[in-house]
């Protein structure tokens, strides 16, 4: 989940525009974090024995607007890190960009583009995709239209694309590309249901398959600061020439709370998915657990962990479990405590492990992924 889940819960509030806008504010962001980790990976040039103590400095510079209809955010970073023991020293690259624009009092547009050129696919922000050892270039944008058609019903119109390529030779590029359509009523203040017809176009290697699939929404707001969301139907795979297609469930539950001192995030289900640089389209279960824990002002701690299993579509050897060469799974898990000096300083440590435990046929030559890594780190906001 990696946090999106914060950024598209707010799908199916009420459309409304201030009367009177003020003007717009625009503010530069500047942030530095320097970090000395020990990662005992050996298959991303730390050397032949053994893990390696490394330096990361990165910088993010972005710009920030807002006023009473517009919120946008986007950033650019660079990772550079540095290893002692063999003297490789790797750059990486993100961007991002987040927009919500209230165009009137019925119309809503939003927008998130992330992009990320990195040396480590295992820092992409993707669950339930098996993994290279290569660098990659990976893309993700969503753009959504949504209206007011009644006090009670919105409907929204939405488009997502991700692209990924595995930076070596032969490798081609993987696309997927996602237009939905979604109706949602509020039967209650706190119960929103809905329809949503949604597509896929799977393109990897010269090969199309699509997926047409119906689901059926359900959003409840628990308390005001948790809501529950449950997503489920049936998808259509219509596999390229030569392959199979079938059918294949559609499931995803989500609790989310964002509180003043304790957040918390969980996600579970099984779907289609795409874009992973070795094959046309791939079926996933995943669940994820997201907490944090603000203790004062001061002192917070937070985790993480994530499970992944996913193989060919539609659905080749879904209900086969433990070792085999058709499906790939893995686990990812993380903790850390953060000490905030002051509004513009704060310190972290944080220790995570990353295993892909079984990986399938169409990872190619992935290998054992697993790697452990310690990190303390300063994290520096000046403007």
């Amino acid at each position: 989940m990696k946090g999106t889940w914060k950024k598209w819960l707010l799908t199916g509030l009420m459309l409304t525009a201030p009367a009177v806008s003020a003007a717009t504010v625009w503010e530069p962001r500047l942030r530095i974090s320097a970090e000395e980790r020990y990662d005992d990976d050996l298959r991303l040039g730390a050397g032949a024995t053994g893990g390696q103590l490394m330096t990361k400095l990165s910088p993010r510079l972005g710009v920030e607007g807002q006023d009473e209809r517009l919120n946008l955010n986007s950033y650019y970073a660079a990772d550079v890190l540095m290893r002692h023991g063999s003297g490789k020293v790797t750059l990486d690259h993100r961007g991002g960009l987040e927009l919500r624009h209230l165009l009137s009092r019925r119309l809503r547009v939003d927008t998130n583009v992330r992009v990320f050129r990195v040396t480590d696919p295992t820092s992409l922000p993707r669950d339930g995709l098996a993994r290279s050892t290569s660098p990659t270039f990976f893309t993700q944008a969503r753009l959504g239209l949504t209206a007011r058609a009644s006090e009670r019903v919105d409907v929204r119109v939405a488009y997502g694309m991700e692209v990924v390529r595995i930076l070596e030779n032969g490798q081609e590029p993987g696309y997927a590309h996602t237009p939905s359509l979604e109706v949602m009523f509020r039967t209650t203040r706190r119960l929103t249901l809905g329809m949503e017809y949604r597509y896929q176009g799977f393109f990897y290697d010269n090969s199309l398959a699509q997926a047409h699939g119906a689901a059926a929404t359900l959003r409840y707001r628990l308390t005001r600061p948790t809501t529950f969301i449950a997503r489920g139907g049936p998808v259509r795979y219509l596999a390229p020439d030569g392959q199979e297609g079938g059918w294949v469930p559609r499931v995803n539950l989500e609790l989310a709370r964002e509180g003043e001192w304790f957040d918390l995030g969980v996600a579970v289900g099984h779907d289609l998915v795409g874009a992973s640089g070795f094959a046309t389209a791939l079926w996933a279960d995943y669940a994820s657990l997201m907490l944090a824990r603000r203790f004062d002002h001061q002192f917070s701690a937070f985790g993480a962990a994530s499970f992944f299993r996913n193989g060919r579509a539609p659905s080749r050897d879904w209900t086969t479990f433990g070792s085999t060469p058709l499906v790939s799974q893995g686990y990812a898990v993380g903790a850390g405590v953060e000490y905030r000096f002051n509004r513009q300083v704060a310190a972290q440590g944080a220790v995570d492990r990353i295993a892909q435990v079984g990986v399938a046929e169409s990872a190619g030559a992935a290998g054992d992924l697993t790697r452990n890594v310690f990190a303390v780190r300063l994290i520096v906001t000046a403007w």
